[in-house]
């Protein structure tokens, strides 16, 4: 088989397993010497978390990327299309080299399938194709890798990175990572290599200490946001501004409180590639006005992403309880009296928990569904909701048509990536005013 059209492969590759039967790194390093380890012929720096690892990606890639270094990325899920994955300097991957790299993995099946070993997962064989394109780049610097789920047993987790992230650490997908932060954060713990140090943008006593010893068994240092060092100075849907440690009035263009949480760990890391790069005696030299420059103008598409000003539109993917709540928290400091959120939320989700932070937040919910098939329905949504300024749709595309056309001061479309996928989709092939 070969796949001639970006259409074909995305069909095929969609409806490609999800998990394995026996779940172990070591299909991942065999799939990988069948082409000479594409993932160790470009230097990495590896990203977990439960939240905020998307938007920490697109923080450093922009630092790093305004100072000149080419960067690439690896991402899940995607917002608007399947190449979105995989970028290289703000460029996704062509449909070409998506096919050539398909179908160069696509030839190794018969060989895979006499070894013994399983066909890959959806996630192991884009994972697979994502490390042959950067093994290709001849003047790639640094690629960003994003886990897909957890750590210790995801399929990135081949990689040797130079400096490892972890985001923060909260509740989701609990049916495979397990039912404890603790648990939670040991799986992502996972990534943590010999000697390469780790950043934690981790709050709790606790959980810093279990850091700290993973850290020391693999001769390395875990590092931490100084919180007590941050003065938050203004927080609203165009910017915040904050001070920490010895940078004073930071102004970070990504929107909410929870997006300051990523830029210090950030910050952090920025250190250690700074540190990093003067060790190796690198082609260019970190600066701090770097940081504070590329902080001031990033962008990450469905993260608090303002669509509209007139009406004020915002679209988010946050998707799990972590995630509603730091949006809702942000909302409720907004000097706004009407608040409409439009709601969707994929069914496997702590529904009542992730709707109870939703009832108190906003004065108007409007609950749909979208069409992939993990989407919760619209009408189970609105019944689980105990407010008393409630509706439902199912037709995206005439709740999108109500909030353009009806009164609020700001509505919020939340509750799931699909979600902002299609909303984002369904409106580019409108013509709103924005």
């Amino acid at each position: 088989m070969q796949f001639t059209n970006i259409d074909n492969f995305i069909n095929w590759v969609q409806v490609q397993k999800r998990f394995s039967k026996k779940v172990s790194l070591d299909k991942m390093k065999y799939y990988c010497q069948l082409f000479d380890n594409p993932q160790d012929q470009f230097k990495s720096i590896h990203v977990t978390g439960t939240n905020g690892k998307g938007s920490t990606v697109a923080m450093l890639k922009h630092i790093l990327m305004k100072k000149g270094l080419k960067i690439a990325t690896f991402t899940s899920p995607y917002v608007t299309c399947f190449n979105e994955r995989i970028c290289y300097n703000n460029t996704y991957i062509s449909d070409e080299d998506v096919l050539t790299y398909a179908n160069l993995f696509l030839s190794k099946y018969d060989i895979i399938e006499q070894s013994g070993y399983e066909l890959p997962t959806f996630f192991e064989f884009i994972t697979v194709l994502a490390f042959l394109y950067f093994a290709s780049l001849e003047d790639l610097d640094f690629a960003i890798i994003e886990v897909g789920m957890g750590g210790r047993l995801d399929a990135t987790n081949v990689i040797t990175p130079i400096l490892s992230i972890i985001t923060n650490v909260a509740f989701d997908h609990m049916q495979v990572l397990g039912n404890t932060l603790e648990e939670i954060l040991t799986e992502k713990l996972g990534i943590v290599k010999k000697g390469v140090p780790i950043v934690c943008g981790i709050r709790d006593n606790s959980l810093q200490l279990i850091c700290q010893k993973w850290a020391k068994l693999n001769d390395t240092i875990a590092i931490f946001p100084q919180y007590e060092k941050l003065a938050i100075e203004k927080s609203d849907i165009d910017s915040s501004i904050f001070s920490y440690r010895e940078w004073n009035q930071i102004t970070l263009s990504l929107i909410g409180y929870h997006q300051i949480d990523n830029a210090l760990v950030v910050m952090e890391a920025f250190d250690v590639l700074q540190k990093f790069f003067e060790k190796i005696d690198y082609k260019v030299k970190l600066t701090k006005m770097d940081l504070v420059k590329g902080l001031s103008d990033v962008t990450w598409i469905g993260r608090m992403e303002k669509i509209s000003d007139h009406p004020l539109i915002l679209i988010d993917g946050g998707h799990n309880i972590d995630g509603i709540r730091s949006i809702c928290e942000f909302v409720k400091s907004l000097p706004y009296r009407s608040k409409r959120a439009v709601v969707a939320i994929s069914h496997d989700k702590e529904l009542k928990d992730m709707i109870a932070f939703i009832d108190e937040t906003f004065t108007e919910i409007i609950f749909t569904q979208y069409t992939y098939a993990r989407s919760a329905k619209a009408i189970d949504l609105y019944q689980i909701s105990q407010s008393s300024h409630k509706k439902y749709n199912e037709n995206l595309e005439e709740v999108i048509d109500e909030v353009y056309h009806s009164q609020a001061d700001i509505t919020i479309f939340l509750g799931s990536l699909y979600l902002v996928g299609e909303v984002r989709n369904l409106i580019g092939n409108k013509s709103y005013k924005k």
